[in-house]
């Protein structure tokens, strides 16, 4: 027995075929730009991160290298706040969260944490360390999504 199909158009199980595939590939495709977008995401919360951590490190070690107004000690106040004691007049650092948003304040300027407002960065507290040669703080924050941790260390020499 011969089957003679209609060559002139498609039919159903032709057109049911093209549909499947035509949806398997637009799923397939919206799934991997979605993985690269949560990829770049983070890539880019993790430079933004590494940024402020740069940028507020200089700001604090040109306020221990200065001459004329040298941080000389590091006192602890509470579990987020510490004085740096200059000269003349304290800096106040001091960790703060809002609004699930982690805030780092120093010498006043209120700066926001990358990452802490799409909740990919966790604070994990500051590690506090004081001998009689130097006083040390470590400000830690966690990567959620690989567990890398982000350390701003600060060391003031009292001697």
């Amino acid at each position: 027995m011969l089957i003679i199909l209609n060559k002139k158009a498609f039919t159903t199980v032709e057109m049911i075929l093209t549909i499947v595939l035509v949806i398997v590939l637009m799923g397939t495709i919206t799934s991997v730009s979605l993985v690269y977008r949560d990829k770049c995401d983070y890539e880019e919360t993790i430079t933004n991160l590494t940024n402020f951590k740069n940028n507020l490190t200089k700001t604090i070690y040109s306020d221990i290298l200065t001459d004329n107004n040298k941080i000389t000690s590091i006192n602890k106040v509470s579990d987020n706040i510490y004085i740096l004691n200059r000269e003349t007049d304290p800096i106040t650092l001091e960790v703060l969260e809002s609004d699930s948003k982690y805030y780092l304040v120093y010498d006043d300027v209120k700066y926001l944490v990358p990452g802490s407002d799409n909740n990919l960065i966790e604070y994990k507290g500051i590690d506090y360390l004081e001998n009689t040669n130097y006083s040390s703080l470590n400000i830690n924050f966690l990567s959620l999504k690989t567990e890398e941790l982000f350390t701003i260390h600060i060391i003031v020499n009292k001697k």
